[in-house]
């Protein structure tokens, strides 16, 4: 398969979004990486789906595809208009605050974490604020996103499937039983799943993991998990 023109891509997701004007709109904010540029609009990967992003005036000419950004703005189908962004790199006071001391990672603790989730070999590693995310390359050969603490623990992880191979909730979700999902579930091993909300390719539950951790799951409409993050803990009393 040849690899989608860029300009063929944006004005696929303009005419998306132009196609669908009575959309509800709502203020958003969103975090992702910045895939596609066309023109003075990026195109961001928050995870889940591919948004437009319109950026104010010239403020998007600063990031490059691969650039981790948070945007904020007004979300109308597809599209963001956005009223600000901002690079995971970008710091208030413009660096007139003293730099924190940055702990190198133990990088062969974070391979065995990796190895014992089935997440393969590490091929980069990138500090996001007070975040290492690791991208690695599992079996089947899917990117997979996975973030650790500065002390090692695993956070969030994300199997980066493509959105053609996640059956979608209108085609699915009539024939879907709630018991299949929770049986599905157990199977890998999570417990004490309560079902949260669907979406277009997912739905969300909560859940305890293998290590008793409350996390939020992205659950496909066949039950496979490919996204999984941990709750903050509640705070001591």
């Amino acid at each position: 398969m040849q690899p989608t023109p860029l300009k063929a891509l944006a004005a696929a997701i303009c005419t998306l979004a132009l196609s669908a004007p009575l959309a509800a709109q709502e203020e958003v904010r969103i975090n992702g990486e910045v895939v596609e540029r066309f023109n003075d609009l990026l195109v961001v990967d928050e995870g889940d789906r591919r948004l437009l992003v319109r950026p104010r005036g010239n403020s998007g000419e600063r990031f490059q595809i691969g650039d981790d950004i948070m945007v904020e703005g007004r979300l109308e189908g597809d599209t963001v208009t956005a009223a600000s962004l901002r690079g995971s790199a970008d710091e208030p006071g413009n660096g007139e605050q003293p730099q924190r001391r940055v702990v190198a990672p133990n990088v062969e603790n974070l391979q065995r974490q990796l190895e014992a989730q089935g997440f393969g070999e590490m091929v980069e590693l990138k500090r996001r604020d007070d975040v290492y995310r690791i991208t690695s390359i599992n079996e089947e050969g899917y990117d997979v996103h996975s973030f650790f603490s500065p002390d090692g623990e695993l956070l969030e992880w994300h199997i980066k499937r493509p959105g053609h191979d996640r059956p979608h909730r209108d085609e699915s979700l009539s024939n879907l039983e709630q018991s299949d999902v929770e049986n599905a579930l157990s199977e890998q091993g999570y417990r004490n799943a309560a079902l949260v909300d669907f979406k277009g390719r997912h739905m969300e539950w909560m859940a305890q993991n293998d290590a008793e951790e409350q996390v939020i799951l992205h659950v496909d409409y066949r039950g496979d998990v490919y996204r999984e993050k941990r709750l903050p803990a509640w705070p001591a009393e």
